[in-house]
This record gives C-alpha cells, structure tokens and sequence, in this order.
C-alpha cells in the first residue's frame, strides 16, 4: 500500500490561512522541489529521508506556501492517503 498526497495528485486543492494575516495562502509545490536545480527529478522518497523532517514517518507531504498579502512564506504538511 502506497501512500500519496491528495494535493500533487490532483484529487485535493490545497487551503490555509496565513499565520500572519489570516489570508489564504497560494501554493508553491513540494517543498522539495526548491532544494536545487536537480531536485525535482530525485525520487521523492530519496528526498524525504535526507530533508530533516518527520515527514515519512508521519505520512505527510511537505509543501511551501505563500502569502502575498504580507509575503510570508512557509512549509505546510498535507496528510497522505493510502492509494490501493
């Protein structure tokens, strides 16, 4: 049994306030994808075992989100769902 993130694959849109202003952030993607040039072509598993978050052992998807009210940044876990 795979575990994905609803948000990447589509089945899910992705929504959160701000922790600043209270305002719905955008989404950037995987937080991995912003680690370097090559990043986004890793595999994902490899990326998340070497990331420093609990992320794999937590069954989440790191992703960045942004705030364009007060242009605040910041990592948010979306919670995967088994696939079968």
């Amino acid at each position: 049994m795979n575990a994905i993130c609803p948000v990447c694959n589509g089945f899910a849109s992705l929504t959160a306030a701000c922790p600043a202003c209270a305002r719905t952030v955008e989404d950037g993607g995987r937080l991995s994808d912003y680690y370097g040039p090559y990043s986004a072509y890793r595999p994902i598993d490899d990326v998340r075992l070497t990331n420093g978050y609990p992320d794999v052992a937590t069954r989440e998807c790191l992703h960045r989100v942004y705030c364009a009210a007060c242009d605040v940044a910041f990592v948010l876990a979306v919670s995967e769902t088994f696939e079968y």
